[in-house]
Order: C-alpha cells, then structure tokens, then sequence
C-alpha cells in the first residue's frame, strides 16, 4: 500500500495527488465550514454537528496551512484565537464543492439539509452561486483581515 505522501513522488495522477491533500472526510467538511458556512474559528469547527475531535481538527487545520490551502491570522479579540480562511487555492475547490453538493443533492436528496433558497439558487445558476460564494469569502475577508497581510497572490 502507498503511504499519501508517496503519491505525489510515485505517480502523476492528478486524482492520487489531489487526494493526498482533501481526500479525507474531515478535511473537506473544514473546507465546506470556511466556504459556505462562514466558520473561521476553531471552537466553532469543533461545535459542528459532525462532532470532529480536537486533535484531529487541529492536525487537518495544520495540514491545509502547510499545504497553502487554509491560512490564519490572529483573532482581534484575542491573540489565543484565530480567523481561518481559505486562500486563492483553497478558493479554488469551489468547483469540486459544488459539483459535490449538485451530485448529493442528485442522488441522495432524502438526506440533505440545505436552506431551500440556496437549493432553489444552485439548482437555476450554479455558475451565479459559485461568483456569490466567492464574493461573500472576499467581503469576509475585508472586513475580518484588515489589510494584515496581501491574498491577491
């Protein structure tokens, strides 16, 4: 068996390597958190009703940062917490997202809880709910950041 790491020096296959990044329950339920729930701090991930433990949330979150797909800054409040959010390449899991939501809400709508107005506004523009996610992420990170450091890269 290949350990994850090895798949990026092992092969090429773009599924293998990507895999080694998001391919873990947890890790994309901390992606859904910061993209569509606007969860940025720890101790509201850790109060999600998937009921992730400490040390795990805490080894996902350090690996997205090490991996450039979650960064941190202070929180305002307190220098103990921190804001998470996605950053330009964590952003751009957006369309594995929401071709996850469309293929649930497909084939397994019995179980889904999604707000009808965002059900009802994927299903009619998908391409207008991706550009509004993406600009309720920038306004977040407008008004929570403050200019601390440049996301534009």
């Amino acid at each position: 068996m290949v350990a994850k790491t090895e798949h990026r020096s092992r092969s090429g296959c773009p599924v293998a390597c990507a895999l080694d990044i998001v391919g873990d329950h947890w890790t994309l339920l901390i992606v859904r958190n910061l993209m569509f729930l606007g969860v940025h701090e720890y101790k509201d991930m850790l109060a999600a009703e998937e009921q992730i433990s400490s040390s795990i949330l805490s080894e996902r979150l350090k690996k997205l940062e090490g991996e450039g797909l979650v960064a941190s800054v202070p929180h305002p409040a307190s220098k103990r917490r921190k804001f998470y959010f996605l950053t330009p390449m964590g952003k751009d899991l957006i369309h594995v997202m929401l071709e996850l939501v469309l293929w649930s809400n497909r084939h397994l709508s019995v179980f889904l809880d999604i707000p009808k107005e965002k059900k009802a506004f994927l299903e009619r523009d998908p391409a207008g709910f991706k550009a509004h996610v993406l600009a309720e992420l920038d306004a977040w990170e407008r008004q929570f950041l403050n200019n601390e450091r440049s996301f534009a890269d």
